[in-house]
């Protein structure tokens, strides 16, 4: 009785595969600088609230022109703790001339912490917007 060398080799795999289900697993770890820090953040206050992306994203582009290339929520740093906040959405936005500001809010309130890069002021919306 021959095997055709097809079978034999998903038979193999398939015994791998099973075998496999059964090793012990590493944890899973996230890449440095992956939103790590904040998962792992406690608020001091049980009744934190944080603003949605959305009304952040709407604050940062009634102040700026440009569109939404990556967020996260980040733990503040030691200055921005200090003066009471504990979490922080942190925005990047691409402008017009291809400029990239990263833009730092109160997790909580929506108020500007940081907004740096270049074209900062090219970005910045008159009040007659």
């Amino acid at each position: 009785m021959s095997i055709r060398p097809a079978l034999l080799v998903l038979a193999v795999a398939a015994l791998l595969g099973l075998a496999s289900a059964f090793l012990p697993r590493a944890p899973h770890a996230a890449p440095p600088g992956h939103g790590d820090e904040a998962r792992d953040f406690v608020p001091e206050d049980l009744g934190f609230r944080v603003i949605p992306l959305q009304e952040a994203a709407r604050i940062a582009g009634r102040r700026f022109q440009g569109r939404l290339i990556a967020a996260r929520l980040a733990p503040a740093r030691p200055e921005e703790r200090a003066r009471g906040v504990e979490l922080v959405h942190e925005l990047r936005l691409m402008t017009r001339s291809r400029d990239v500001l990263l833009i730092r809010l109160d997790a909580r309130t929506g108020a500007f912490l940081e907004v740096a890069g270049s074209g900062m002021t090219e970005a910045r919306r008159r009040r007659d917007d």
